[in-house]
This record gives C-alpha cells, sequence and structure tokens, in this order.
C-alpha cells in the first residue's frame, strides 16, 4: 500500500499545474496581509482604543439593519463584546503573526480544499481518460489497494497543502507584523462570557478543528472522479457544491433545518470555542454526520470503481 501512496503523490507533485494551484495559496495569504495593511485594520499604535470603540459603533448600527441576516448579527454581537473585555481591562488588541494566522485558519483551509477538490477530480478519471489505469490493473496490486491509494494521496495533498499555508501565514504575518504575542491569550465567547486560552493551542485547534470541510470536500470531488470517467464533471460539479455549501452554510447558520445539512459540520470550532448556532448539536452529533456522509460517498464510489469495465 505504501508503494502505491508514493507513487500517488509523485504523480501529484510532478505535475506543473500542481505547483501552480499551491502557489495560488502563497497569493492568497500575500493578498490577506495587503488587504490587511491597506485597510488598516491591523490594531496597532496608541489609537487602539479609539478603534475598537468605533468599531462597536459600526457592529452595532450592522446589527440593528433590518434586513440584516442571523449570522450578522451573532457575529456583530460577539465582536461588541470582546471589543468591551479589552477596552474594560485595557488589554491592547493587536495584529501579530500569531493572531493574523489564527484569523485566517479557516479561509486557508477553504482555498486549499478547493484546490485538493481539482487534485481529488481527476486523480482516478484522468487513469481512464488516458488509458493508463490498463496499468495499473495489470500490478499485483487490487482494484480495492488502488482505489485506497488514491484517495489517501488525495487527502494528504489536501492536509498538507493547508498546513503549509498556514504555517506561510505565521511566517509572513510574523515579518509584517512581529512575532510578539506568542504567550498571550487569544480571547472568545461562549456562554455570553470571554473566555481565553493559549494563542498556539487556538491556532492548532483551528486547522483541527475545519478539517471536516476539506474531508467532505474532497471526498466529494473523488467520489465523483471513481464513479465518472469525465474529470471536468467531477471537478467543476464538487467546486460548486463545496462553494454553495459553505455560503449556505454561513448565510443560513442558526436556522434549525441546518442541524441536517452536512455543511453545518464542517467547522466544529464554534462547539468547542463558541456555541452551537442550532441547540442540541454537539461535538458527537455532528462526528458522526460528518463520518455517515464519508461512509455515504465511498459505499457510492467503491463499488462502481472496483466493478467498472476498462476494455
Amino acid at each position: 500500500m505504501i508503494p502505491l501512496i508514493r507513487n500517488e503523490n509523485m504523480k501529484i507533485y510532478k505535475r506543473k499545474r500542481t505547483w501552480v494551484m499551491i502557489a495560488i495559496v502563497l497569493l492568497y495569504v500575500l493578498l490577506q496581509i495587503v488587504n490587511l495593511k491597506t485597510a488598516g485594520n491591523s490594531l496597532t499604535g496608541d489609537n487602539w482604543r479609539a478603534q475598537l470603540e468605533q468599531e462597536n459603533v459600526q457592529y452595532s448600527q450592522e446589527a440593528a439593519k433590518p434586513d440584516a441576516l442571523k449570522i450578522e448579527i451573532k457575529q456583530a454581537e460577539k465582536h461588541i463584546l470582546l471589543n468591551q473585555y479589552y477596552l474594560d481591562r485595557n488589554i491592547p488588541h493587536s495584529t501579530n503573526a500569531w493572531s493574523f494566522a489564527v484569523d485566517q485558519v479557516q479561509n486557508i483551509i477553504f482555498a486549499a480544499s478547493l484546490i485538493s477538490v481539482i487534485i481529488a477530480g481527476e486523480i482516478v478519471a484522468a487513469e481512464f481518460v488516458s488509458g493508463t489505469i490498463k496499468l495499473l490493473l495489470t500490478r499485483s496490486a487490487s482494484r480495492t489497494k488502488i482505489y485506497l491509494s488514491k484517495y489517501i494521496a488525495a487527502i494528504l495533498f489536501a492536509l498538507l497543502l493547508s498546513a503549509a499555508g498556514i504555517l506561510l501565514a505565521t511566517i509572513l504575518g510574523g515579518f509584517i507584523f512581529g512575532f510578539d504575542g506568542l504567550a498571550d491569550s487569544y480571547f472568545y465567547v461562549k456562554d455570553q462570557a470571554v473566555r481565553e486560552v493559549p494563542t498556539l493551542q487556538i491556532l492548532l485547534a483551528g486547522y483541527v478543528l475545519h478539517i471536516p470541510f476539506l474531508l467532505i470536500a474532497t471526498t466529494l470531488s473523488f467520489m465523483i472522479s471513481a464513479a465518472f470517467r469525465s474529470t471536468t464533471f467531477s471537478i467543476v460539479i464538487s467546486l460548486l457544491v463545496a462553494l454553495a455549501g459553505f455560503v449556505i452554510a454561513i448565510a443560513m447558520d442558526g436556522w434549525a433545518w441546518t442541524k441536517y445539512f452536512v455543511f453545518s459540520h464542517t467547522d466544529l470550532t464554534p462547539l468547542l470555542y463558541g456555541n452551537p448556532s442550532v441547540d442540541g448539536v454537539t461535538l458527537g452529533f455532528s462526528l458522526v454526520f460528518i463520518v455517515l456522509h464519508l461512509a455515504l460517498m465511498h459505499l457510492i464510489s467503491y463499488p462502481l470503481f472496483v466493478k467498472r469495465d476498462v476494455t
């Protein structure tokens, strides 16, 4: 199995377009830094209190809009509570490498997931289109091992790309905003109270707790790639579903029916460092829900791959 996985990884990384897509993640991080600097949102200097007070006024106005979404109101209330906590306790809230990386974890994993969808969408289908699948099947390895090796290679690529993106955000953020602040606490709102944890803990936890989105998006693309012969079909459909799921999960956050919408469970951060958007949702429920969807996708794609005629 390991030689097969190694072989699949070699196929992925020897392609020029793979490195182009990896460069896109680098470009994304750079754009976020430029955007933060040009927008003047990096809270530094002696005027941080005035900036936070101004933010609270803006958040209050946004939450008071009649057409404000539930997620917008909830986020505004959370930010107001946090900002007031900083003001009351005279805690200078500034941007550094670690806080920048924490803020970008979700965005980086989202970007890495979309790129991984492209890799997973062609990792099987491209073999059938080019005819190289026949060479793989002539070896001693079974179709099950080939299927698993391709899936593991796609997931490993997604995990490494997202981890590299977060590491890059930390390094570049450090050069721009400074590396101080690792010993500082990260503050979050849970049960209408501000709590704190070590910054490094929330950074690592943020990466782990956002992995479900990466798994669902990549597995969906892999399922379509293994079930059909068209790389274009698998990539386009998977990208559309991932994008739509991500947007719907945010826009409809807090609605009761989203308890049974898988993309509402792909960010587990609120379950540990916040409050679930729907009552009754627990970490165990979300994990079981995600595992069931992953299993269902494999139950669809695996039999089709194993029984497919390659002649």
